[in-house]
């Protein structure tokens, strides 16, 4: 039997991170959704251990066709070879990550910058970009010390669009959001982030009773 491959990104640059705590809670019952396989977690601590920036042969390499770039850049693209190795891999892509501003953080946009490639994980067609990569579940765990995600809105909201814009035209369309916002706003924001999770953790067990442990 095939080992269940899970792709953690932790995404904030704060060492004790709400949205760390948050998914560190809901990870048990996201590994029980395949039992009995052997379980293969792949951790990026892209937070605290950032990502290079983009070089100016990475964005050369992306001018050209996939064969051309890797010929005169190969060098240059072995970070995003290796991203996107783990993207492959994975049956379920779990995101841990705070909202800075409105959107991702940069150690995500990084990331991002560096997976979304043209004849990689998507290729340009004359009625738009199709994904390369076949879909399979995204768990995004998400905190912000704003009123994010409100009705209405208190603030802008360019996190969740965005983010389904970017992995889904890698072909990754089965995203969902654990969330825990308005933390400013908490007298106790760290039991606010255990209740989100004890929420979401609830609704799973309703709707999956025979998996979630």
């Amino acid at each position: 039997m095939t080992p269940y491959e899970i792709l953690l990104l932790e995404c904030s640059p704060r060492r004790s991170a709400t949205s760390t705590r948050l998914v560190q809670q809901i990870l048990p019952t996201l590994k029980a959704r395949a039992p009995g396989r052997e379980l293969r977690l792949t951790q990026r601590p892209i937070g605290t251990h950032p990502l290079p920036p983009l070089s100016a042969e990475y964005a050369e390499s992306l001018l050209l066709s996939p064969e051309e770039g890797r010929a005169r850049y190969g060098e240059a693209l072995e970070v995003s070879d290796t991203l996107v190795d783990d993207l492959r891999r994975a049956d379920l892509v779990l995101i841990a990550t705070p909202v800075h501003n409105f959107t991702v953080p940069a150690a995500l946009k990084t990331w991002i910058d560096y997976v979304v490639r043209r004849g990689v994980t998507f290729e340009t067609t004359s009625t738009g970009k199709v994904g390369l990569l076949p879909d399979r579940p995204v768990v995004v765990a998400v905190t912000s010390g704003g009123a994010m995600f409100r009705d209405p809105p208190l603030q802008p909201d360019f996190f969740r669009p965005y983010l389904r814009a970017a992995l889904g035209v890698m072909g990754l369309k089965s995203v969902s959001f654990v969330q825990a916002t308005g933390l400013a706003f908490e007298a106790d924001p760290l039991q606010a982030v255990d209740a989100a999770a004890g929420a979401w953790l609830a609704a799973e067990r309703q709707a999956n009773p025979g998996v979630a442990p």
